[in-house]
């Protein structure tokens, strides 16, 4: 059970109900995440099950792929289409290529003021807890994220408001509902998320994932996390099998760099994942599997 399983996660769940049902199925309390969803978005949602609860920390930076649904005319307190409308903008005049040419001044590196309602804690409280309350929002200092590229851009709906899709690939922390606020303001007519599934978080797939309803079924294969992580490996005989099992501290030089790294046994089987420590000049262990 020590392992990881993706799940397609269906509207109107949120990311801790998913955990909660796989923690029934699975008969473990040991479940965690990657990356939260919102209740209204789909798609790819990674589950570490047991032991690989551990290795969260490493693939919570991966970047990740959606698939978002914009709607331009429109804009919500919650920079979806979940919120309360509280304006709307006139598109007449927008074409395709104002669309796509303002979406190319997104990419790159850039500070991104995060929707109100989001998981982002001000003083210790998440600010749709305060929103929620209609507490007064403070100022929230914008976050550095960053954008790949947009992709299968398409017009779905033209009429009182502009409706389009496009496959964004982003860095963690990117907040997609911002996109389309921010697009909005810049094309003068507001903008709201409409859909969002994520199709990828890596090496996570969208084709890879399982329903719900298969996890409540027991139809479901627990994979092996580590080939999943993008880190550098080596593979040890000898005594230092022992040594690693009693978190010994190892000499930088058995490492080909001072990354993070998988130590393998000679028979392939995971042993640790040990971290330089620049204090001591030595790899320190960070996660222990054996």
């Amino acid at each position: 059970m020590d392992g990881i399983l993706i799940i397609n996660k269906p509207k109107n769940y949120t990311s801790h109900d998913v955990v909660n049902i796989a923690r029934k199925a699975l008969g473990t309390k040991r479940v965690g995440h990657i990356g939260t969803l919102d209740p209204n978005a789909t798609g790819v949602l990674v589950l570490c099950v047991d032991k690989a609860t551990k290795l969260v920390k490493y693939y919570e930076n991966h970047s990740k792929k959606y698939l978002a649904t914009i709607k331009l005319g429109l804009k919500t307190d919650t920079d979806d289409i979940t919120g309360k409308v509280i304006d709307e903008g006139s598109v007449e005049g927008i074409t395709d290529e104002q669309i796509q040419e303002t979406l190319q001044t997104f990419l790159g590196k850039q500070k991104q003021v995060p929707p109100n309602y989001s998981a982002v804690k001000i003083k210790g409280k998440k600010l749709y807890e305060l929103a929620r309350r209609d507490f007064i929002i403070p100022d929230i200092d914008p976050r550095e994220v960053e954008v790949y590229s947009f992709a299968d851009f398409s017009v779905t709906e033209r009429g009182q408001y502009i409706t389009f899709q496009v496959t964004v690939h982003v860095s963690k922390g990117t907040y997609i509902r911002a996109i389309a606020r921010d697009l909005g303001e810049m094309l003068g007519c507001f903008g709201t998320l409409q859909d969002l599934e994520r199709t990828e978080i890596e090496k996570f797939k969208l084709k890879d994932a399982i329903s719900i309803e298969d996890l409540k079924a027991g139809k479901y294969e627990v994979k092996e996390p580590f080939q999943f992580l993008n880190l550098p490996s080596i593979t040890v005989e000898g005594n230092y099998r022992a040594l690693i099992a009693n978190g010994r501290l190892l000499d930088p030089d058995l490492f080909e760099t001072k990354l993070d790294t998988i130590i393998y046994s000679k028979d392939q089987e995971v042993l640790a994942i040990y971290y330089y420590d620049e204090a001591k000049n030595l790899m320190r262990m960070s996660v222990k599997w054996c």
